[in-house]
C-alpha cells in the first residue's frame, strides 16, 4: 500500500507552501510523490494558474488530485467524499501520497502550528510532527502538545525528510533505493 501522510493546519498557515517545499525536496531525492488536496466545501478550483493544484504540479508532483464531497478532479461524479486510499492508485507509480487537509481522517499528520489560531483538535497518536515558524512558537507549543511529537521549523527540510524516510518511506523502500 502506498504510504499516505496528511498536512493539516488552520486556513492561511502555509500548508500549500510547505507541501510545495516537501514535494520539491522528495523529488530531488528520487522519490515520486502525489498530492491530494481535500476540498470539503466543494470550491473545485483545479489547475488554474495560481491554484494550489497548479502549484503542486509545478513543483514536480507526479500526480495531483482535488477531492471534494461531490467530485474528483478527474471529473468523475461521486456521491460522497472519496477516501484517499481509493484515490492513491489513480496517481500511478508513486512512493508516497501527501494530503492537504483530511484533518478528521485517520492518517499520520504533520500539523502546521499557528500560535495565533491555536492547535487543531488532532489525536496525538496520529501526529507525526509539528511545524513551527519561529523559536517563540516553540514555548507556546510545548505547553499544548505531548513532548514525544517532533517539532521542526518550516525551513528544516533535512529534518523532515529524515523523519519521513525513517517512519513512512522506509516501509516501501522508495525509488531512491532507501
Amino acid at each position: 500500500m502506498i504510504p499516505i501522510i496528511s498536512i493539516v493546519g488552520h486556513s492561511k498557515t502555509g500548508k500549500t507552501t510547505y507541501i510545495r517545499k516537501l514535494v520539491k525536496e522528495l523529488r530531488l531525492r528520487g522519490y515520486k510523490v502525489a498530492v491530494i488536496k481535500h476540498d470539503p466545501l466543494d470550491h473545485g478550483d483545479v489547475d488554474r494558474a495560481g491554484s494550489d493544484t497548479a502549484y503542486f504540479f509545478e513543483e514536480g508532483s507526479s500526480a495531483v488530485v482535488l477531492s471534494s464531497p461531490s467530485r474528483l478532479s478527474i471529473f468523475r461524479r461521486v456521491e460522497k467524499d472519496t477516501p484517499p486510499e481509493e484515490i492513491a492508485p489513480l496517481c500511478g507509480d508513486v512512493d508516497c501520497v501527501i494530503l492537504e487537509g483530511y484533518k478528521r481522517w485517520d492518517y499520520p499528520k504533520i500539523e502546521i502550528w499557528s500560535s495565533i489560531k491555536g492547535k487543531l483538535d488532532i489525536n496525538p497518536e496520529q501526529m507525526l510532527a509539528i511545524i513551527i515558524n519561529q523559536e517563540e512558537d516553540r514555548d507556546d507549543l510545548m505547553n499544548n502538545v505531548p513532548k514525544a511529537i517532533p517539532v521542526f521549523f518550516k525551513d528544516d527540510m533535512e529534518g523532515m525528510i529524515g523523519l519521513l524516510e525513517n517512519s513512512i518511506l522506509k516501509k516501501v523502500g522508495g525509488s531512491n533505493g532507501s
